[in-house]
């Protein structure tokens, strides 16, 4: 399968990564080995550069940058804040309208290979998120990053007490009607200056699993 492509130019290419497709990987299935073959026509024969990731199981939007001075350039816009990154996540429970979270963020003590807000440690993590719609045991919610931890928003919701259904290491499992596979989680919205100074700012539709899976919590 070809990856929809969001935006691409001769520095930058977004893509919209799908539910189960790593973005680097030794084997030879991941977003990475995809592109260095797909976008060779535009410049791409070097190995794409990784500035940001999602994990294997997230879907959405994906940028990788196409040479050095344009993956410099992406790794300054996101430490200087300058990236927007939005999320769709179907979590169970009853979430309040709107809110915030600001927590203490790192490895879980008991478990190296997960990750927690509870610990003492200096470094944060932080989102904001909206209701976008209620359903049934359910909430389809509207995450603003502003911070890119490994997991966060899984983790994050999780220990706030909505948990993302479908998540098998932080989550719950989905109802069976939904049919839901992986956590349900979705990069809806990305935006960041260019190395040309010009802004992109792209949007995934929300893929077909998830679609469905709002469907069956609606009825």
């Amino acid at each position: 399968m070809v990856l929809p492509v969001l935006y691409r130019d001769a520095a930058v290419a977004i893509v919209d990564k799908p539910a189960g497709l790593a973005v680097e990987a030794d084997g030879p299935e991941s977003v990475v080995r995809r592109l260095a073959t797909e976008l060779a026509p535009l410049g791409g024969r070097a190995w794409p550069r990784v500035v940001h990731r999602l994990d294997t199981d997230t879907s959405g939007c994906l940028a990788v940058a196409l040479n050095d001075a344009a993956a410099n350039a992406l790794a300054s816009a996101f430490e200087a804040g300058s990236v927007e990154k939005e999320y769709l996540a179907i979590v169970a429970g009853a979430p309040d309208d709107e809110g915030k979270l600001d927590t203490a963020y790192g490895k879980d003590p008991r478990d190296g290979r997960r990750w927690t807000t509870r610990l003492k440690t200096p470094r944060r993590a932080r989102l904001s998120w909206r209701v976008e719609e209620r359903l049934l045991g359910a909430a389809l919610v509207r995450i603003v990053l502003d911070t890119g931890r490994t997991h966060q928003i899984r983790v994050q919701l999780s220990e706030a007490g909505f948990p993302l259904l479908g998540d098998a290491v932080y989550g719950v499992p989905a109802p069976p009607a939904c049919g839901l596979k992986r956590q349900a989680l979705h990069a809806f919205r990305l935006a960041f200056p260019l190395p040309t100074g010009q802004r992109v700012d792209v949007r995934a539709p929300l893929p077909d699993d998830l679609a469905a899976a709002l469907r069956a919590l609606r009825s």
